[in-house]
């Protein structure tokens, strides 16, 4: 809430209230931004998982000798905070609130929990249930995955989120502060197994992303603080189970 009214407001307030999208687009931009920023002290995610390594030698400060003394301490921090169990749950543990504090964001999950937190916060959204956290999954990943049958194999995926705005549904591309329009008769509630929905951003042309979970509404986090969860997010929709619920997606 501080982050929100001391850095976000000011730099909104020459919109129109009533243009919320153009609100929203312009708060994910600069939650984006290095200077107004969560991302001024990231590192490298690789760095993560080396230091990782490393520290069970002893030698976890080599990872970080040309890093500054704030990305030092994070590094440190994030690691023995939530990296214990498994290495790349710092990809998706760290709260909004640590992020901002931290300025250490570097993945999707960190800037779509951002914007969450920063628009909740400002009260942008007065409807809850019109602001919705989405985790997605590369569909390609996805197919090789159901064909096989392999409950092992990683699945790369996004987050972002979704605003409704008046009857229209808009998908929020947190990590590079962009927008896609959504059909008129898009709804977050009737996407449900067998039957999937594709999105593409205009960041990532070449690639299609499926629905995989999409909360209820803005204080829904869809628990995916973790990679395991969010593994079983991937394949069924559901947080505790790995089924493949949805069909294969066919390009039509």
């Amino acid at each position: 809430m501080s982050h929100a009214n001391s850095v976000v407001k000011p730099l909104i307030s020459h919109i129109p209230k009533a243009d919320k999208l153009s609100t929203l687009r312009k708060i994910s931009e600069i939650i984006l931004s290095k200077e107004h920023g969560v991302n001024s002290n990231a590192v490298e995610p690789s760095k993560y998982i080396y230091y990782d390594i490393f520290d069970t030698l002893k030698l976890g400060f080599l990872v970080t000798l040309n890093l500054s003394s704030r990305q030092r301490q994070n590094i440190k921090n994030w690691h023995d905070k939530y990296m214990s169990d498994t290495a790349a749950d710092v990809f998706f543990a760290p709260s909004a609130s640590e992020i901002i504090k931290d300025r250490a964001a570097f993945g999707c999950t960190h800037y779509a929990r951002v914007f969450m937190a920063v628009v909740k916060s400002l009260k942008i959204i007065d409807n809850p249930s019109d602001l919705r956290y989405v985790a997605a999954c590369v569909a390609k990943d996805y197919n090789t995955a159901f064909k096989r049958q392999n409950f092992e194999m990683t699945i790369n995926g996004h987050q972002f989120v979704m605003a409704r705005i008046g009857p229209k549904w808009y998908a929020i591309n947190t990590s590079k502060g962009e927008t896609v329009d959504m059909s008129l008769d898009f709804s977050p509630d009737t996407i449900s197994p067998p039957n999937n929905t594709v999105i593409q951003f205009p960041s990532y042309p070449e690639v299609t992303f499926l629905f995989r979970k999409i909360s209820k509404n803005y204080s829904d986090d869809i628990q995916d603080n973790s990679l395991i969860k969010l593994m079983n997010i991937y394949r069924s929709g559901e947080n505790d189970r790995q089924s493949f619920s949805w069909d294969e997606y066919e390009k039509v």
